[in-house]
């Protein structure tokens, strides 16, 4: 298929249309080297691969690789390296800022790379461990684990696979009792950008390269990079493996909601976020979930709503569980809902939890700390629940409960912000609107100024779901630990061929002939 030339100032990439671009026939005996399927344009199988969860950042690659396995990985990035073609890298699509597509790349699509691999007499781990291929789903990963009666760090959202999760860093709703997903894992299978492929774990860094020959070290700084430096930047993660965890006896499920404003016109917003603050910033480890804040109107002539869902890693007749009486209790007259279930495991919980398929909207990110949570921060969150509603948009917030076990992991252990042991919340904003709407014209730059404003009440901001804007991203996203992240990408890929907006190396490439950084999305493997 012979595309129009995209007219994007990509650096000296080769672009469909460009006289260096392969030929069709080039394209084809690359397509019969692969057990994997190559998609195109004008196929059925394209137009369902090519949709991104974030809609507004869909684009259109050249062709789109399925992968079967990561001999097609590896054949992939060298054919595009031996024809300086843009890559983009793509599992569940989950990134909210486009960074796993690009128009006129090769994507590299891992979603049909799903086996998993179960390994109960660990010697690295008590309770087991778990191999996964990056495009397992965590529901279905979830689902795997249980079966063992075992249970595993990751996420909530359920089409959200482990790729760019884990690389980012990887909260959970039982990030307060085990940790991050990077403090779970133990070790990782990735393709280099000039087509090694790398096993690595804390001990060791054992590598393969495309002539066959092998090599084994202890410099492990690859493994440490991948463990917080974000998707697509060292390689391309096709495997990873992470401790499993022994049940709790019991799950008890937790959830309390309150209007913004009664019926009536009584504002007891300001009462109830403070009151939930308070009660996050003490909680046992045993508890995690989610503090959620929409300003869409409700029924019954309510206004807004603030809840918080929570999840107990233990029996309901314990001193830990009722300390979420506390809240059970406060002002039952003012509760929209409130109530206590007992689940039979952390399965039974988690699939209560829904995520839309799509989405549209400008995400913005902090870490909380336990002296952010200020009045003021009070006072802006409700300003703005209030005055971002419009007719076709909305403002909510969830903010993922932190600290616990997390805390136990030092700053510079894992290479994700060290605001991240500090933190007892990382807080997610949105700026909406519905996936139909063709003129959202404003709302995006009106999301950079208020994710700009958000980030001064907090020490850091979590990469997989932060803004596009952020102004200084590299202090933002990674702190003190940026600076041994940039000397790993030059180690491992000094070339830059892999890139994407807001990733390490990112700053040091792709300018225009003005001199102005190219921020085009390149490269990633973050969703």
């Amino acid at each position: 298929a012979v595309l129009v030339k995209v007219c994007l100032s990509v650096s000296n990439r080769c672009l469909p249309g460009d006289d260096c671009f392969p030929t069709n026939l080039e394209v084809i005996k690359f397509m019969e080297t692969l057990d994997g399927t190559l998609h195109f344009p004008h196929m059925a199988s394209y137009d369902t691969l090519v949709v991104q969860r974030e809609t507004i950042y869909t684009k259109f690659p050249f062709a789109i690789m399925e992968a079967k396995n990561i001999n097609d990985v590896q054949k992939s990035v060298l054919f595009a390296r031996k024809w300086n073609m843009l890559v983009s890298v793509k599992t569940s699509g989950h990134d909210f800022i486009g960074r796993s597509t690009a128009h006129g790349s090769l994507m590299i699509y891992l979603g049909s790379m799903n086996d998993t691999k179960v390994n109960l007499s660990s010697t690295r781990n008590p309770a087991g461990e778990i191999t996964c291929e990056s495009g397992n789903t965590w529901l279905k990963v979830y689902n795997e684990v249980d079966k063992i009666n075992r249970v595993i760090i990751g996420g909530s959202a359920h089409t959200v696979s482990m790729a760019g999760y884990t690389l980012g860093g990887g909260h959970s709703p039982m990030s307060r009792m085990f940790g991050m997903a990077v403090d779970n894992l133990l070790e990782l299978e990735l393709v280099t950008a000039d087509g090694r492929i790398v096993v690595a774990n804390d001990q060791m860094t054992h590598i393969t390269y495309p002539n066959g020959s092998v090599t084994t070290s202890d410099d492990t700084d690859i493994f440490w990079a991948s463990k917080g430096g974000g998707g697509g930047t060292f390689g391309i993660a096709t495997k990873f493996t992470y401790k499993l965890h022994y049940p709790a006896p019991q799950v008890v499920q937790f959830v309390c909601g309150y209007p913004i404003i009664r019926p009536g016109g009584q504002d007891i917003g300001f009462t109830v976020l403070k009151k939930m603050f308070l009660m996050v910033q003490n909680l046992p480890k045993e508890w995690g979930g989610y503090l959620v804040a929409s300003g869409l109107p409700g029924a019954n002539g309510n206004w807004g709503s603030i809840v918080l869902a929570m999840n107990h890693y233990g029996n309901y007749v314990s001193a830990s569980r009722r300390y979420m009486d506390d809240l059970f209790f406060f002002h039952k007259e003012w509760q929209s809902f409130c109530y206590y279930v007992n689940r039979t495991t952390f399965l039974d919980y988690e699939v209560t939890a829904k995520d839309p398929e799509f989405y549209s909207g400008y995400i913005m990110n902090t870490l909380l700390q336990k002296e952010s949570f200020t009045d003021d921060l009070t006072r802006f969150l409700l300003k703005e629940l209030e005055t971002e509603h419009t007719n076709i948009s909305s403002f909510a917030f969830t903010g993922t409960l932190l600290g616990g076990e997390m805390m136990n992991v030092g700053a510079h252990d894992t290479s994700v912000h060290p605001g991240f042991r500090t933190a007892l919340m990382s807080l997610s904003a949105t700026i909406g609107w519905d996936t139909s709407t063709l003129d959202y014209s404003g709302l995006p730059e009106r999301g950079a100024v208020v994710g700009e404003q958000l980030s001064t009440f907090g020490d850091g901001q979590y990469p997989n779901e932060a803004g596009k804007d952020v102004v200084h991203w590299q202090q933002e996203f990674w702190g003190s630990n940026y600076k041994r992240l940039l000397a790993i990408k030059h180690q491992w890929d000094p070339d830059n061929f892999f890139t994407c907006r807001e990733c390490v190396g990112s700053e040091s490439h792709h300018t225009h002939a003005s001199g102005h950084l190219n921020t085009h999305p390149f490269v990633p493997a973050v969703g």
